[in-house]
């Protein structure tokens, strides 16, 4: 440092982005860290090798290693994480002059472009390179090294690569200091071009935030970290999902002021931290991010700054089969949903669907049960997943009986599209509802799951003695509501009913327990398996059609309770299809689909047909 006084510890900043006349920054002799308490630099000596050699993070600590005469094995950097994945192979040009000439339009010096190593293709593009925390390259992003008009691509992946999650720029970041997010490259260079070094990016715009359970054990280390979110609300959506997913307690919001007013008297809008730069200068950046605000107590919310409740437009997700879909429009986020039905009545074929249909619309699950394992559970999924179409069927040896297995290719496919976006509860573990709930917090923020389903109450360990066992189950319960209305996801949880004294459609009061389960829960759905008896109907004795009309359903769905509609009293009758596991109201729903499934599949949908439409055609005629 400049001007440094010994006996004070002060100096002037070191910082390059700070031309700093008046010392204004300390020195830590106990922890060897910097603070300047003009522009809010903050470095150690990782950070120092970092900056004035333009190492990352690993290179540093293997020349602190080396200065302190201290041996330690740094082999793993360079080294490779996969042998399946297609790191990118690029190629540069001789020179930057487009990339140093674009970026210098938007404030951003040769030497913070040299600092994070970005490149130019030789198209002249520029080349943001995406290094693991081992220096392994493994993404490179591509954009035009030029202004961009509307409708024209602006940025891009490089071809015949695989892309990540990791953050960019992560591999010159210390853990001693506070961690700065933003939504895109360019920010990320603003911000280290106005001094604020440990800052990273998010690759894919504010829509991904897969880049949290990628970089979960990483961003554990930090105990403060600033978001810088884009000056829309898009961005501010981003910023309040991530928030509660890194946790308040250690995030701050960093807010881009807006708008700003040009020299005629236009007023524009700052659409993000580069234009910030743009505009108003590296001390309105520094300002910016100096006065990040801790995020807002989410246990509290302001009267004016309630939404109005628009049932249209909450997110959730559909079953697929018509009349359910109808009754209830969606199983909606932030809502619980208790269903029922006695053994055998369907309810693992019916979880299956709901499984494959939340995450096939973009909401990732999780699913807990007690009765069934780890396998037998992903047998169901698998099953509804693959469909007639992924399906071989097989003849038993001694009976003849048909039996069905999904194709080697269909299972290699469905396990491949579904990779990260389903997760189970590991079979062996506590079922305590402690470690439950604690678990299904840990993947919602690390995982951003959307659909939880606890199958079933009874397997669940609720930690008391039986006296307690009722209040205990209401208490749950309550959670489970308020889990779901906290962290915006989908809760379907599985109830027994009781015993039942007779074959017979079930009502509220069948069902286990407190009467704490129906009367908290947003919707009670049950399940009742259609009997050989009521499937044949009971003609009437002078042979002049029926008394008891044929039911040509193998099961049916009533709606019990419904709190945001007219759905209550509903009755909605599937069908059951073997080979698939599925459950099905139309020709449509059991040949769905799936995102896995490729054009080989279409020419023969259903190789094995639909029995029950056959019987139904004899009946009541024609069934579509």
């Amino acid at each position: 440092m400049d001007k440094y006084n010994a006996s004070r510890k002060v100096g002037c900043c070191p910082n390059p982005a700070h031309d700093d006349h008046n010392p204004s920054c300390s020195y830590n002799p106990k922890n060897h860290s910097f603070h300047c308490w003009s522009c809010g630099f903050d470095a150690d000596v990782l950070t120092a090798y970092m900056m004035h050699d333009g190492c990352s993070f690993l290179e540093a600590c293997e020349r602190l290693f080396q200065e302190a005469g201290m041996e330690y094995d740094f082999t793993e950097r360079g080294v490779r994480q996969s042998i399946h994945y297609k790191y990118p192979k690029p190629e540069y040009a001789e020179t930057k002059e487009h990339v140093y000439a674009y970026w210098k339009t938007r404030c951003i010096s040769p030497e913070t472009i040299d600092y994070l190593d970005i490149q130019e293709d030789l198209q002249g593009n520029t080349m943001f390179q995406y290094r693991d925390l081992n220096d392994v390259l493994v993404t490179v992003k591509l954009r035009k090294s030029a202004p961009v008009k509307k409708g024209e691509r602006k940025c891009w992946h490089l071809p015949g690569a695989d892309t990540s999650n990791y953050l960019y720029n992560i591999n010159k970041i210390s853990a001693t200091q506070p961690l700065i997010i933003t939504s895109g490259e360019g920010d990320c260079a603003t911000a280290i071009e106005c001094g604020f070094y440990n800052t990273v990016s998010i690759n894919g715009g504010d829509q991904n935030t897969q880049w949290i359970s990628e970089c979960w054990d990483f961003l554990q280390q930090f105990e403060d970290i600033y978001l810088i979110h884009d000056n829309d609300e898009s961005g501010r959506k981003f910023a309040r999902e991530v928030t509660s997913r890194l946790g308040e307690y250690r995030v701050k919001i960093v807010d881009i002021p807006t708008p700003h007013v040009l020299e005629d008297g236009t007023k524009v809008r700052v659409k993000d931290l580069n234009e910030l730069l743009y505009y108003q200068g590296k001390e309105a950046v520094r300002e910016a991010i100096n006065n990040a605000t801790m995020a807002e107590i989410p246990s509290v919310v302001d009267y004016v700054d309630i939404t109005k409740f628009d049932m249209s437009e909450t997110p959730g997700f559909v079953s697929g089969l018509r009349e359910l879909d109808v009754a209830l429009g969606k199983f909606y986020l932030g809502t619980t949903t208790v269903l029922t039905g006695v053994a055998g009545s369907g309810k693992s074929s019916f979880l299956s669907t709901l499984i494959c249909q939340s995450v096939e619309q973009g909401f990732p699950a999780f699913v807990y049960s007690g009765e069934l394992s780890n396998s037998s559970l992903k047998q169901w999924v698998d099953c509804v997943h693959a469909g007639q179409a992924g399906m071989n069927e097989y003849r038993a040896p001694v009976t003849g009986q048909p039996y069905y297995k999904i194709k080697p290719e269909a299972f290699r496919k469905i396990n491949s599209t579904y990779k990260g976006r389903i997760f189970f509860y590991r079979d062996g573990f506590s079922h305590g509802v402690s470690n439950l709930l604690r678990t299904a917090e840990t993947v919602v923020r690390r995982n951003g799951i959307k659909t939880i389903i606890v199958d079933n109450m009874t397997s669940v360990d609720l930690e008391v003695n039986e006296k307690e066992r009722w209040s205990k189950q209401e208490a749950f319960v309550r959670e489970l509501v308020e889990f779901s209305k906290k962290w915006n996801v989908a809760v379907i949880v599985i109830l027994h009913p009781r015993k039942l004294d007779m074959v017979r459609r079930m009502n509220l009061f069948d069902l286990s327990g407190v009467t704490a389960a129906t009367n908290l829960a947003h919707r009670v759905l049950s399940l009742y398996r259609i009997p050989q008896k009521e499937k044949q109907g009971e003609p009437r004795k002078d042979g002049n059609g029926w008394y008891k009309p044929p039911n040509p359903y193998d099961c049916e769905i009533e709606v019990l309770k419904d709190r945001f509609g007219s759905g209550q009293g509903k009755v909605c009758g599937l069908f059951y299809d073997q080979p698939s596991r599925r459950f099905f109201d139309s020709v449509d729903s059991l040949s769905h689909k799936y995102e896995w499934e490729d054009d080989e599949y279409d020419n023969n949908r259903l190789p094995f047909g639909i029995p029950q439409f056959e019987v139904a055609n004899e009946i009541f005629g024609e069934v579509t």
